[in-house]
């Protein structure tokens, strides 16, 4: 079940969401019928939750203590909010032959959650403008310490911006004293709720046709009548787009 954390914005249920993945990974969301969830700690951004100095004097206290290795505790799922396909992401993955985009919306990705675990999930606030500044993210008044755990992770600098990311995260009670996941969790979730008729399933503008060819044939043998399509965005022009000189 998906739940709204203080101070963090809330996309709407009709904005566009994209995830893009390796044709394997995609294939796997078919076969489990599961989202993986990657623990924090295996990003490449070491700056993944990390706790101001401000706020760990705020809880610095006897009584209260934050531990850094909590972040292999954290568990996210990541999307892209935009309303157009986005060459900047497909090379980002480096998903040049045979990467794969699903196209939603935030509703749909909310609905195909479980109703167990909780499930944060909320836009990324990309105000931070340098590691140097860091330790200035406002904090809401009267936050719990077990909220600040997730609210730490819907903050990055401002050089990943173009990322435009919309984040899920379980909820860190509910697997806290679970041992630790090698690289992360898989969740299961209602594939054809995520993936409705609306959807799209984009195959990379870089891969061969034979791709989206033999995808649709995965998706049919996994019992599902998805849509799927070749990504345009690097088609030449037609007659009536060119323009004489």
């Amino acid at each position: 079940m998906s739940k709204a954390l203080k101070g963090i914005t809330q996309p709407k249920d009709t904005d566009t969401l994209w995830r893009y993945m390796s044709f394997e990974k995609f294939a796997n969301i078919l076969a489990t019928g599961s989202l993986f969830f990657t623990r924090a700690d295996k990003y490449d951004d070491k700056f993944e939750g990390y706790i101001p100095e401000a706020i760990m004097r705020y809880y610095g206290s006897p009584n209260i203590r934050i531990d850094p290795n909590l972040r292999q505790y954290i568990m996210c799922n990541c999307w892209h909010k935009g309303t157009e396909e986005s060459m900047a992401m497909w090379d980002k993955y480096h998903l040049r032959d045979s990467g794969i985009a699903i196209k939603t919306t935030m509703r749909n990705l909310m609905d195909s959650l479980p109703d167990e675990p909780n499930i944060f999930i909320g836009k990324v606030d990309y105000e931070v403008e340098s590691a140097e500044k860091q330790n200035q993210i406002d904090m809401p008044e009267n936050m719990a310490p077990e909220s600040l755990l997730h609210y730490l992770y819907f903050y990055k600098r401002k050089p990943f911006e173009y990322e435009h990311e919309v984040r899920a995260i379980i909820d860190v009670e509910s697997i806290l004293y679970d041992d630790p996941y090698e690289f992360g969790k898989p969740l299961e979730i209602n594939v054809e709720t995520l993936i409705d008729k609306n959807s799209r399933i984009i195959v990379s503008p870089h891969a061969d046709e034979w791709i989206a060819s033999t995808l649709e044939l995965v998706v049919d043998r996994c019992g599902f009548r998805f849509p799927v399509s070749h990504s345009k965005l690097l088609d030449p022009p037609t007659d009536t787009q060119m323009i004489s000189i």
